[in-house]
């Protein structure tokens, strides 16, 4: 019988890059190779040369590009690690898929395939969403061009990583993980046209916003990817219905938490976001406290057109002084312990199931 490498003990309270630290050794490789062969190629080369041609402009492309080099604290590629380690903490029916290279980590080529699929669309998202709503108002001379020409580039990058991402889901010859991953490409375009948005496409919240909503947008922005990839190995692993399900759940669960401990850090933070930095206006600490201070919406929507006209630093210090963090650190909790729930039940003791346990773990606010 193999030795365990690693504790089945989860971790208390563990850091952040350490759960993924430790997770990316269980699944065999650093999870930033997942997107690493679409960097390194041809394409993505010269697409990389015309984005270094925009250092020094405000354009939101070189921000996503620096966070795609540069794994954080909010690890971009963890989406596809988290698919590895649930196709190993399910288990795979056809063992015969393993090739011989596979069968000491249990995922099979599928599998990783699905993973890298994940990660190329989630950042074919992030590109996509860097686009500048152009207006001569807003930008004159030099900054106009430098917005223009970002534009193209994140469009371009962005497709390059679609197209890629669907080239790799049709080799994977599944029917029904096509269907799924491909209705969550449709959940993220339909997440771009709920609520009210400023001139610039950010979101703003509806004077009758609530959690639900909170929950539906994000479900779609964020959520669905990850709950339908991790649907998606059950289904590629052999498991039935009920364990899709499961897989679908957790995935839905998870990304919830995650977005939510996302929500907070602005207000938690305050050294990566000083007061005054712009943050989203309809984040779950906004939302909480809305449900208490309607009137904080009239302020938020005076400013339609740009984010310099809307006082950041007055709404946030607004937040802080009610009880909106403090719900919305109890949603984060509510979530995690759903997909801990789901984990536990579903899912038999493994190293894979403690990485896990200690990823969800770090998204916990007490």
């Amino acid at each position: 019988k193999d030795k365990k490498t690693y504790s089945t003990v989860p971790q208390r309270q563990p850091d952040w890059n350490r759960a993924v630290s430790d997770a990316e050794k269980i699944v065999g490789y650093p999870t930033s190779y997942l997107t690493l062969r679409s960097l390194l190629s041809d394409e993505m080369s010269n697409i990389a040369g015309h984005i270094r041609k925009l250092v020094g402009s405000s354009h939101p492309l070189l921000k996503t590009a620096k966070r795609l080099i540069y794994n954080g604290r909010n690890n971009m590629q963890t989406r596809g690690l988290i698919v590895l380690l649930i196709s190993k903490a399910a288990g795979h029916l056809n063992p015969e898929e393993l090739e011989h290279q596979d069968q000491p980590v249990g995922v099979s080529h599928r599998q990783r395939s699905l993973a890298e699929i994940t990660e190329m669309i989630h950042t074919a998202h992030l590109l996509h969403k860097g686009v500048v709503n152009i207006s001569t108002d807003l930008f004159d001379g030099t900054t106009l061009e430098d917005m223009q020409f970002g534009n193209k580039i994140a469009v371009l990058a962005g497709d390059y990583f679609l197209a890629t991402a669907c080239t790799g889901l049709a080799a994977l010859r599944n029917t029904r993980v096509v269907e799924l991953i491909s209705t969550a490409i449709s959940d993220f375009m339909q997440a771009e046209f709920i609520g009210f948005r400023d001139n610039q496409g950010n979101p703003l919240p509806d004077p009758d916003i609530n959690i639900q909503d909170w929950e539906d947008r994000n479900f779609l922005a964020a959520g669905s990817l990850l709950a339908k990839s991790c649907q998606s190995t059950m289904v590629l692993s052999g498991h039935d219905e009920e364990m899709q399900k499961k897989g679908f759940e957790f995935g839905r669960e998870l990304a919830l938490a995650w977005q939510a401990y996302t929500d907070l850090q602005p207000f938690m933070d305050l050294y990566r976001y000083p007061p005054g930095t712009p943050f989203d206006l309809t984040s779950s600490p906004v939302i909480m406290h809305l449900k208490e201070h309607p009137e904080l919406c009239h302020d938020i929507h005076n400013a339609m057109d740009t984010l310099d006209e809307r006082d950041y630093k007055k709404i946030h210090d607004m937040v802080m002084n009610g009880n909106g963090v403090t719900k919305a650190k109890e949603l984060c909790q509510r979530h995690s312990e759903a997909a801990l729930r789901v984990l536990h039940s579903a899912f038999e003791p493994s190293d894979a199931r403690t990485a896990l346990t200690n990823i969800i773990n770090a998204l916990r606010i007490d």
